[in-house]
């Protein structure tokens, strides 16, 4: 497997993106508890990282499908891109 980083762009919809938060959230965790998450946090205010485990960029972006923030419409653009960490916990 692989460590992948994956960029999310946002809708400039500050709205929809505070109401649907808590569940966007609460997704990410399960997918942290199954251990196929590694990280995650905004980049700012238009969009976010998150540094998965997968074993291609297809399946990295499968497993943020079920999104809530993409169901809906938040995520505007996104990649997957991989990432080969040098130093830190994930080397």
């Amino acid at each position: 497997m692989a460590i992948y980083a994956i960029r999310y762009n946002y809708s400039p919809d500050t709205d929809l993106i505070a109401r649907t938060r808590p569940v966007h959230r609460e997704y990410l965790r399960s997918l942290f508890d199954q251990g196929a998450l590694l990280a995650s946090g905004p980049l700012g205010s238009d969009g976010a990282l998150l540094i998965v485990r997968a074993d291609d960029a297809t399946e990295a972006l499968s497993l943020v499908d079920a999104d809530p923030f993409n169901e809906v419409g938040v995520i505007v653009e996104r990649e997957a891109l991989e990432w080969t960490q040098v130093y830190g916990p994930w080397a």
